[in-house]
């Protein structure tokens, strides 16, 4: 009987390891293979960076170079696309939750409650204090579908882009979160800022 049972259970493994091989090599050895040569094909493919012309703020041409990169959708098929692999520096960011106080004179009062720190996620709590946006410090004067330069000064409320501080008199009263911000373009060195409320 133990013999029987012995005999029994090695021809069950023996079956699961010709299983677990015929599986492995023939139909998965397959699949391995055919990603394995796309792979090598991106490897040796067109490295050549794609060039862009933009326009600084001065109206200087200023000239973008992308390097091609491949991605695999969904279905396997392969997708080429350029990306500017540079990136922009961060002069400061600041992150504050409050309430808005007033507008006046192009000017938005924002009085601070709490604090979140970059890179800590979780709001501090702090002593009240009032920051003042100066909105004519900003340029949005320009036009949002030239798509000559990349960056512009913005203002932002949930992703709606306005153009003075009186547009924003609905927020007052309102606790949001604002965070505002300036950066250095990589290509042009023109310097951007903007505010964003949430």
């Amino acid at each position: 009987m133990f013999k029987k049972l012995i005999k029994v259970v090695g021809i069950v493994l023996v079956l699961l390891a010709g299983l677990f091989f015929l599986v492995k090599y023939d139909v998965m050895g397959k699949l391995y293979d055919v990603i394995d040569s796309q792979i090598a094909e991106d490897t040796t493919s067109d490295e050549t960076p794609g060039r862009v012309l933009l326009t600084d703020k001065e109206g200087n041409e200023v000239v973008i170079e992308y390097e091609k990169k491949f991605v695999y959708d969904e279905e396997g098929n392969k997708v080429e696309f350029w990306e500017d692999t540079s990136q922009a520096e961060e002069i400061y960011q600041y992150t504050y939750i409050g309430t808005l106080e007033k507008i006046a004179n192009n000017k938005i009062y924002f009085m601070v409650d709490k604090e979140i720190i970059l890179g800590v996620f979780l709001p501090i709590d702090v002593d009240d204090y009032e920051v003042v946006f100066d909105i004519d410090d900003y340029a949005l004067d320009f036009d949002p579908y030239d798509t000559s330069y990349f960056f512009s000064d913005c203002l932002f409320y949930k992703n709606a882009l306005f153009f003075s501080a009186s547009e924003l008199e609905f927020l007052v009263g309102e606790y949001l979160k604002v965070k505002f911000y300036e950066f250095k373009d990589a290509h042009t060195g023109d310097i951007y800022k903007g505010i964003e409320f949430f």
